[in-house]
């Protein structure tokens, strides 16, 4: 920051700049005095009076002296426009055969001015004038690290592929402050009011500024936003900020501020001639509006897309996550989520819940004869039985091995004996065809469990009450129902 501050090679404010200044900032100040000290600069007085006299300003009568001026058009009018000529002459002083893009630079510069101002007057914010100056100055800061710190700062331009917000990025990392913060301190330096320090010190981060001055300064991020449309070569993204920021920043909808751009355009190229800047040809502001739009639907296009695509994914990289890989019903770490989110559910509401636990009789024997590939299928086909078996709003899973868990939200214990009996029914009577042509059948073991809200004090308690009955349905003999009770278990 020093070495910038510091360096002989800093842009310093002409004289007529420093009589300007000091004058408006003086609470006695007379308009004769402004308007003499302007008039005894024979250049900036025609400059300025070409200036409210053109279509920018579109005065309906013609203004022939600096007097004139002031009484039309006001103190702030006059000044902002003497301190825009005499700052801007004084920069394009500055300019060299270097590597610096000074074309670039101003076109920036002013587009940013021009929309700035536009957008106050379009929002009703007074300090229109403050806000096309500080549109004008806001890479201030730019200017002056490239004047001090030459070669080691144009890398940093040329990394930043003409994004600023990566250029702030850049400076902030390799230097340790931004061209924003550099520019509000040489405002500051050269006495400049705090209504075009704080357009030029925030215009990158607008929200941090001061409240009071924050219209102003997002008019200011907003026309930069602006420029961004007219000069970068992918304006896609640049243009969907504009009609967002909008929106936000000053509750414009896309159809109030989609013609203001044309308007943008039309007035930059008057005020390129009356500034005389280097801004190289503007383009047809149709058919720049026009590509930027398509790129903008592209754009539209392709983030939908990717978004249908992210939902698509992250849906099969859940069921991925929560699906039993060969039965294609939930598994067991989605099971145990589930049981637990229900068994809270049904304390609260004092609603019943039911767990049925299916355990595949003799299925080891069944594998050892005729092979784990029958195995897999007739795990596939039962899981397919219970998912269409099972009520509307249950879940089935593969708990492990052949064992699997219905669970029953607004089941109770007899309303549960009765499903799992269904169920058992319909598993026997389940056709198994070997590839030889053999019919083979299959039982199930299937213990029940229900709670009230009473009894079990957690989920892992009424699991073990269903597994206790599938073992009460082994030890009867298999291919039967068994429900738990508080007390015993009682036959279907």
């Amino acid at each position: 920051m020093d070495r910038v501050l510091q360096s002989p090679r800093l842009p310093s404010l002409p004289t007529i700049a420093l009589e300007v200044i000091e004058l408006v900032q003086r609470r006695d100040v007379d308009i004769k005095q402004i308007a003499h000290t302007i008039s005894h600069d024979p250049a900036l007085s025609s400059k300025i009076l070409k200036t409210v006299n053109s279509s920018f300003y579109g005065q309906a009568q013609s203004i022939s002296t600096i007097s004139h001026a002031l009484v039309v058009l006001g103190l702030n009018s006059i000044k902002t426009l003497a301190l825009g000529f005499t700052l801007v002459g004084n920069l394009k002083s500055k300019e060299d055969d270097g590597c610096f893009d000074h074309m670039s630079f101003w076109k920036r510069s002013l587009y940013s001015a021009v929309a700035a101002r536009l957008l106050a007057k379009t929002v009703g914010i007074v300090q229109q004038e403050e806000t096309f100056l500080g549109g004008l100055l806001q890479d201030l800061g730019l200017f002056a690290m490239v004047q001090t710190l030459e070669d080691d700062y144009l890398d940093l331009i040329v990394q930043s592929e003409s994004d600023h917000r990566k250029l702030v990025e850049l400076e902030t990392n390799c230097l340790g402050t931004d061209h924003a913060k550099v520019g509000a301190l040489l405002a500051q330096k050269w006495k400049l009011p705090p209504l075009l320090i704080a357009p030029i010190e925030f215009h990158e981060n607008p929200d941090e500024g001061p409240a009071e001055l924050l219209p102003i300064i997002r008019s200011v991020a907003l026309g930069n936003r602006v420029a961004d449309i007219f000069i970068l070569e992918s304006p896609a993204e640049a243009l969907e900020t504009y009609y967002t920021q909008a929106q936000q920043w000053f509750d414009l909808t896309r159809e109030e501020a989609e013609p203001l751009l044309n308007e943008i355009h039309k007035n930059t190229v008057e005020m390129r001639r009356l500034f005389d800047l280097p801004t190289g040809n503007l383009g047809v502001p149709s058919q720049i509006l026009a590509s930027a739009h398509e790129a903008l639907m592209n754009l539209s296009l392709q983030q939908s897309q990717q978004a249908t695509e992210l939902v698509e994914k992250n849906q099969q990289l859940f069921a991925k996550a929560t699906t039993d890989s060969l039965t294609g019903i939930a598994n067991r770490g989605h099971f145990n989520e589930w049981i637990k989110d229900q068994f809270e559910r049904s304390t609260k509401s004092k609603k019943p819940l039911a767990v049925l636990f299916l355990d595949t009789d003799h299925f080891k024997k069944f594998n050892d004869t005729y092979g784990h590939q029958l195995g897999d299928r007739v795990l596939v086909e039962k899981a397919a039985l219970l998912k269409k078996a099972a009520p509307s709003g249950a879940l089935v899973a593969r708990y492990g091995g052949e064992e699997f868990a219905v669970v029953i939200p607004g089941a109770d214990r007899v309303a549960a004996a009765r499903e799992a009996e269904r169920i058992r029914q319909m598993i026997a009577a389940l056709p198994i065809v070997t590839d030889e042509g053999q019919t083979l059948s299959i039982t199930a073991s299937i213990g029940v469990a229900s709670h009230d809200g009473t009894y079990f004090k957690s989920a892992d308690e009424l699991l073990k009450a269903a597994d206790r009955g599938v073992y009460a349905a082994k030890a009867a003999g298999r291919n039967c129902v068994r429900v738990f009770a508080p007390k015993k278990a009682v036959a279907v």
